[in-house]
């Protein structure tokens, strides 16, 4: 696993050998500069097809090479300029187009949790009850708060679904959302406006449900922009930099608000990509309560090899934040390595009834037969 080059603005290199072609050909080619193609404004690109003519390569068997030479030479594909940013920044310019821009990664990742999000809240309902009745200092389940953090809840898409479950009446909820971009999260303000608008007023009747929405450093272990290393000691994280001391830094998120206490349960999707696993589970751990359930999805390494999250701006530039391509076996290993029992894994690859159904974008046909998601289902240990 390692992470892409942060270069501010890299091209795409042709395969074609300039030294051999001739002056016509090299006459097209700057046609072809002096000319590019008109871009697609504002689509997501890492969902829809690979970053090159190498990429697919990867997906798609190719013809044997030839020694023939061809009668007529082609002008190199002009490649569309890329923008490494760091995660925030990019999501950030994301925001505007990110629930429209035909992202198909999201979209499996809808069509997973209409099964996986009910059977985790139902999971996490039970547990609730489970523990209050069998412990006798508790509180009755009547009055025990059950507490759910989406952890990385960009524009609202899951939690606008967590205040829409039929939470038992009585019960006190508490929903959490936490994302680093402030853009997202105002997206998702105007999307759960309406809910937020009838929390305030009083108007949820027997159901008490709260929702807090929080811009915040979701993993203050990880220092991406001093390269820092971070390693695991007792409830803090020990971070090793140039500095000849080190630093102890919690790995709890510092909220404006109050602070944040371990939750229930966290829910957490499309978000491992742009950290390492380490300061990840940091979180998770420092979030969860004992015997707490945690729900994640990401994309799947066969995918990540190829391409990463990111779109493409009004300048025809593709935007890229930091991205990792976890496979589900090193994810799984970290989260034992960390206290967590696996309850429940599973891939993910794009059909072709995804795609003819709707379901999917037809782009998504490109993707076909190809594994582009993963989820895994934790329990905390005691």
């Amino acid at each position: 696993m390692t992470q892409p080059s942060t270069v501010n603005m890299t091209f795409d290199t042709s395969l074609v050998d300039l030294a051999q072609e001739s002056p016509h050909t090299q006459e097209m080619q700057k046609h072809a500069q002096d000319h590019p193609p008109e871009p697609n404004i504002n689509v997501s690109f890492s969902t829809t097809e690979p970053d090159s003519e190498e990429d697919r390569r990867r997906i798609q068997p190719q013809p044997p090479p030839t020694d023939t030479p061809s009668k007529t030479s082609i002008p190199p594909k002009i490649s569309t300029p890329i923008q490494h940013l760091p995660t925030k920044d990019a999501y950030d310019a994301w925001a505007s187009v990110y629930d429209t821009d035909g992202n198909m990664l999201q979209a499996i990742d809808d069509l997973e949790l209409e099964r996986l999000l009910p059977d985790f809240l139902d999971r996490v309902v039970s547990a609730c009850t489970s523990t209050s009745t069998s412990i006798p200092e508790a509180p009755s389940a009547e009055e025990q708060e059950i507490s759910i953090i989406d952890l990385g809840c960009g524009t609202g898409r899951n939690t606008a679904k967590l205040t829409a479950y039929a939470w038992p009446t009585g019960r006190k909820i508490r929903i959490t959302g936490l994302d680093l971009s402030e853009g997202m999260l105002e997206i998702a303000r105007r999307k759960l406006d309406s809910f937020l608008a009838k929390e305030k007023d009083g108007e949820m009747g027997q159901r008490d449900v709260m929702l807090r929405l929080e811009q915040c450093n979701c993993f203050p272990t990880f220092r991406p922009e001093s390269g820092k290393e971070e390693l695991k000691e007792n409830d803090k994280e020990t971070v090793h930099g140039d500095e000849d001391e080190d630093v102890d830094i919690s790995p709890i998120p510092q909220a404006s608000g109050p602070p944040l206490r371990p939750a229930s349960a966290i829910l957490s999707t499309l978000l491992l990509e742009h950290i390492p696993l380490t300061p990840f589970f940091a979180t998770l751990t420092s979030l969860l309560q004992p015997h707490g359930h945690a729900l994640i999805t990401n994309m799947h390494s066969d995918m990540g090899v190829i391409s990463q999250a990111g779109f493409v701006n009004e300048a025809g530039v593709k935007v890229r934040p930091d991205s990792w391509a976890h496979t589900l076996e090193e994810t799984v290993k970290v989260a034992r390595d960390c206290g967590f029992e696996v309850l429940g894994r599973w891939e993910r690859e794009v059909r072709r009834e995804d795609v003819e159904g709707g379901r999917v974008g037809r782009r998504g046909g490109k993707w076909v037969g190809v594994r582009v998601w993963y989820g895994v289902l934790l329990r905390r240990g005691g």
